[in-house]
């Protein structure tokens, strides 16, 4: 039980890390299709494109945390990892 605590936090680091690594593809994606003139048929196209930065961030953000509150849960005896069924 012990490494299944340690590997969420491991893995929580990890995708944060890869999610921030990525996250200049994105960026330049979104950017990409911000300077296209036919972005869309209507007027909030342009908005919704600029927030796809901060959802992709937050969707990693929200992963990695996660993850990583899970297993520090688990240490603390408590959550879906403490070993006691609750």
């Amino acid at each position: 039980m012990q490494s299944q605590r340690i590997t969420a936090i491991i893995m929580g680091v990890i995708v944060i890390v890869v999610g921030l690594v990525l996250e200049t593809t994105v960026l330049s994606q979104a950017a990409t299709a911000g300077g296209n003139a036919n972005i869309g048929s209507f007027s909030g196209a342009q908005s919704l494109n600029d927030l796809v930065p901060l959802i992709y961030n937050a969707a990693v953000v929200m992963l990695g945390v996660g993850m990583m509150a899970i297993g520090a849960a688990g240490f603390a005896g408590r959550g879906p990892m403490s070993g006691s069924g609750g």
